[in-house]
């Protein structure tokens, strides 16, 4: 049905996929990733402001004002989030509660794909977010 104001050829971004362009989402998001979790935080990190790095053995804590929001390891990220997007987070794939305390989540992503490593950077920007105040 056309409506008003509206181009009937014009791209409806409200309508499903079609089976071609939902076979191509599928593809795109299966193809392998030249990234890493680590690479993709690094990324990340460069745009948050106001980050500070402390070694610990084998992780990196990341804070900001001193207030410690995410730690970063081989294969490993730690973020602390708000309860409901905590909560969220701990029903996705390869993600449980971190034994740093309530909030934190604790991602291993057994093969980073596109939509893990979106996810990683979702959850550092909210836990920055978070932290900055």
């Amino acid at each position: 049905m056309d409506q008003p104001g509206r181009h009937p050829d014009e791209n409806d971004d409200d309508a499903p996929l079609d089976e071609a362009e939902a076979a191509a989402g599928a593809a795109a998001a299966e193809e392998a990733l030249d990234e890493s979790l680590d690479e993709r935080a690094e990324l990340v990190l460069e745009d948050l402001p106001g980050v500070t790095r402390r070694r610990d053995g084998e992780v990196v804590l990341l804070a900001v004002r001193e207030r410690v929001f995410a730690v970063l390891g081989a294969d490993l990220l730690e973020v602390a989030l708000d309860a409901p997007v905590a909560a969220a987070a701990l029903r996705t794939p390869d993600t449980r509660p971190s034994p740093r305390g309530a909030g934190w989540i604790a991602f291993t992503p057994k093969a980073p794909d596109r939509f893990a490593l979106d996810r990683a950077e979702a959850w550092l920007r909210l836990g920055h977010r978070r932290a900055a105040g």
